[in-house]
């Protein structure tokens, strides 16, 4: 709404301007102000109506552009540095999708740029990972993110003052080996706990049918391959605290929830470290960050175990076809969980046959509908005579009876049950192991968007942490020299 009302504020002034050059002049300062102030909406849609104002969109136009995303992402990055609001990491993000939509990044590559550029290209997973998180991309968008991007972050840390890490070299140290290992962004917890190798390792210990082939293939075949198996892993973990590196000398265990078959399917896709996707290993049942000790955890392409939280009140993982129902099966079900309550037959098939009507024969339905089906159901019965003004405490009573033959219908699915039936349907071949990060998400972010940010900003940090050493190894040739 503001950015409507800005808008309209900046075309009425606009509007009112006659000389071409001064209506030039006039357009790209204002749009150049929406970029500098984070307005994306009204530079949005400045953009859209240049065409109105007969002005042909030159990006060349707007003034200092690079410096002002510069500043821009730079001010994410103070947030996360100073106040640990690491949800500015999905900012960053979405500054570069804006400038990546609006060709903001834009530039002539010189020619020893555009050598850089196709050596980088060779690198497959970096390349894949820009296509998943901004759709196409141009090679000045690449050569920013790989060249810029890092120096910018360099240049920021080595001349901040992070109270907590008064030495140089172990603000590097953390920024480049331990802040993406342990950190909460969305709302979600992410730690790293070990290696592919290690994990494959432990899992083996206790699947003692994963080396020997005769007795895969045979375990295979028998109905034990479906079921799920439980262990324990240890894990020892270094930390930081204020500055001092320091490894804890006490074990942390978590019991893991593994299907076998999930893994003996994918797991050379898994241990393949050219393969961009992220599978699915476990559920944490004891030890895990959720609140209530639970978690996910995923394979990386960088041969990492990574777990997210998962919290059974607040997560809004809801399983394909699974506690989702066709219109037919669901009113099925609905007639039968009415039998139970005393509830008038004829009101019973006028319910049947008014949702009947109303719900399209091959809509899924599923718990985040129920309300809207209740609504419907109440001004479908407020018609009749038995429900009038007199009634309409009978009225709440019946409705609350059909909503709770709905909730036992569409009850959500205990965090457990998830797992297993995500599980059966790996195994069915109904959805791929790589595609369940993306069913599990918390207020609009998934853990596929946490994964695939996370390993998006571990080659900035790689790239910039190359910058340091470089510098570093430069500092110590002029001591030296001196």
């Amino acid at each position: 709404m503001i950015s409507n009302q800005l808008f309209i504020e900046y075309k009425t002034k606009l509007v009112k301007i006659k000389d071409e050059k001064e209506l030039e002049k006039t357009y790209y300062d204002i749009i150049t102000k929406c970029l500098r102030n984070g307005q994306f909406k009204v530079y949005e849609l400045l953009f859209n109506a240049s065409v109105e104002f007969n002005l042909f969109f030159d990006i060349n136009k707007i003034h200092d552009r690079f410096s002002i995303i510069s500043k821009l992402l730079l001010n994410c990055t103070d947030k996360v540095s100073t106040g640990y609001q690491t949800s500015a990491l999905g900012e960053i993000i979405d500054i570069l999708r804006f400038c990546n939509k609006y060709g903001l990044l834009e530039r002539d590559l010189s020619d020893s740029e555009k050598k850089v550029l196709k050596n980088l290209k060779k690198d497959i997973l970096f390349r894949t990972n820009l296509k998943d998180l901004f759709g196409s991309v141009s090679n000045s968008f690449i050569f920013y993110i790989y060249s810029v991007m890092p120096l910018d972050l360099y240049n920021y840390l080595i001349n901040s003052s992070i109270s907590f890490f008064p030495d140089q070299d172990d603000l590097m140290n953390f920024i480049t080996n331990f802040f993406f290992n342990q950190y909460s962004i969305y709302g979600l917890s992410v730690r790293y706990l070990s290696s592919i190798d290690d994990f494959i390792k432990e899992f083996k210990k206790n699947f003692p049918h994963y080396d020997n082939q005769f007795r895969k293939k045979e375990y295979l075949k028998t109905s034990e391959s479906e079921k799920l198996i439980e262990f324990n892993i240890s894990y020892r973990y270094r930390m930081f605290y204020y500055g001092i590196e320091e490894e804890r000398e006490h074990l942390e265990i978590k019991k893991h929830l593994v299907s076998p078959k999930n893994i003996m399917k994918n797991i050379d896709k898994i241990i393949d470290k050219k393969n961009y996707n992220f599978y699915n290993l476990s559920m944490v049942l004891l030890g895990g960050l959720g609140p209530q000790g639970l978690g996910f955890t995923y394979s990386t392409p960088k041969g990492e175990v990574l777990e997210i939280c998962s919290d059974q009140k607040e997560t809004k993982a809801f399983i394909i076809k699974f506690k989702q129902y066709l219109k037919r099966k669901f009113l099925i079900k609905l007639a039968r969980e009415l039998d139970n309550f005393s509830i008038d037959k004829n009101v019973k098939h006028e319910i049947i046959e008014f949702l009947s009507d109303i719900l399209n024969q091959k809509e899924l339905i599923s718990y985040s509908k129920k309300d809207l089906i209740i609504k419907k159901i109440r001004t479908f019965l407020e018609q009749f005579k038995e429900f009038e003004e007199d009634n309409r405490i009978n009225l709440q009573k019946l409705i609350n009876k059909i909503s709770n033959a709905i909730s036992i219908i569409l009850r959500r699915i205990e965090l457990r049950d998830q797992f297993k039936t995500r599980m059966d349907l790996v195994i069915k071949d109904k959805i791929k192991s790589e595609d369940i990060a993306k069913l599990t998400s918390l207020k609009g972010k998934s853990h596929y968007d946490v994964l695939r940010e996370r390993f998006f900003f571990q080659n900035i940090v790689k790239w910039f942490y190359e910058i340091y050493k470089k510098n570093k190894l430069l500092e110590i040739n002029d001591n030296l020299t001196e």
